[in-house]
Formats: structure tokens, C-alpha cells, sequence
């Protein structure tokens, strides 16, 4: 058993887990959220990201989860969505601008509404921090990982901690209900918050 899979086994139910690597170890990502889903074979995934195309985001979860999601839907912007041609099972939302986490939230809502049991993933903290103060991210991420447990949902996030200071993983940390993190040679730690 790899260092990924002992680290993944031991969250359990976790709602909520950030998965911090540098952007270096990002290949691992896909190995990341199969591990996550437990097993799930058929599954709803809600995205957000600002980097990748609709369609090579919807292809990179058709690997994941074999086949593909039962449901998609990616959150992104104008940029990436009107330059791109996703698949038809993949519903599209856009916001106006990675700093729009307002617009974020409210493109999720009916989806956590609808769906039961769905699969959230933020691909990139990263990039949301290069729009967005770290105090308005943490509210953000606070209101969205809330209401992941809320509706029992599982929430994956991915985030380069080589990318921000200290204070700010740290304080994002304190959020999750569990953190995976890389710490090179390809092996991973796992820390559970209590409760």
C-alpha cells in the first residue's frame, strides 16, 4: 500500500479535506480524488476552476471515476468556457471573475440543493488567492465547507502551499475536517481534526 493510500484511508468520513502539494507533485491529483471518493463508483461532481478548460476537466474526472460523473457541473469563467467545447454531459456555470466568490456561491447552491450526495471539488486555492484576499477566501471556504457537512456532501480541495506564507495555510488549515499533504519522495501525511 502506498504512502497515498495509508494517508487516505486514515480520514475516513472526512466532509471536508484539503489536499496541500506543491504544483510540482499536481500529477498525483487525479490518484488523490479515486482515493477520495471511497470507492464511489457513480458519483456528482461540482467544480470550481479557473485554470483548466471545461472539457480537460471533465476529461481528467471521466478517468477518475471511470466513464464519467453521473452528473458535472464546472463553475469557471467566460474565458475558458467560450474557448472550449465541453462535453454534453457537463453542465457549465460562469462567474465573471475568480474574485467573485459571492457569484461562486450561488451558482453552487442549486446544484447542493438538487443533487444527493455530491462531490465538490475547488481545484485550485491557488488561484483563488491570486484574486482574492485570504480573509475573504477563508469566509468563502468557511460558508462553503458549513454547508458541505450540512448536506453530508464530500469536498475536496487542492491548494500549492509553497505558493503562500505560513499564516495563511495555516489559518486555511483550521477549516477542513481533514489535510493531506505531500512531503516529497512521494510520500503523504494525514491530520484529522478531532471530533
Amino acid at each position: 500500500m502506498s504512502s497515498l493510500e495509508q494517508a487516505v484511508e486514515r480520514i475516513g468520513d472526512a466532509n471536508a479535506v484539503l489536499v496541500l502539494r506543491p504544483r510540482t507533485a499536481a500529477a498525483a491529483d487525479g490518484r488523490c480524488k479515486r482515493l477520495l471518493l471511497n470507492g464511489r463508483d457513480e458519483v456528482d461532481v461540482l467544480g470550481v476552476d479557473f485554470s483548466t478548460p471545461p472539457s480537460g476537466w471533465y476529461d481528467e474526472w471521466a478517468e477518475v471515476v471511470d466513464g464519467g460523473p453521473a452528473n458535472a457541473a464546472l463553475i469557471t469563467t467566460p474565458d475558458l468556457a467560450d474557448a472550449d467545447d465541453p462535453a454534453e454531459a457537463l453542465s457549465v456555470e460562469t462567474v465573471a471573475s475568480p474574485s467573485n466568490l459571492t457569484g461562486v456561491g450561488v451558482k453552487f447552491t442549486p446544484y447542493l440543493n438538487e443533487w444527493n450526495d455530491p462531490v465538490v471539488t475547488v481545484e485550485s486555492l491557488t488561484v483563488l488567492l491570486q484574486y482574492a484576499d485570504p480573509q475573504i477566501v477563508y469566509r468563502f471556504l468557511h460558508v462553503l465547507t458549513s454547508r458541505l457537512r450540512a448536506a453530508d456532501a464530500c469536498g475536496q480541495f487542492f491548494f500549492d502551499s509553497t505558493a503562500q506564507d505560513d499564516q495563511t495555510v495555516e489559518l486555511l488549515k483550521t477549516l477542513f475536517d481533514a489535510v493531506l499533504e505531500y512531503e516529497g519522495d512521494d510520500e503523504w501525511t494525514v491530520s484529522c481534526r478531532a471530533g
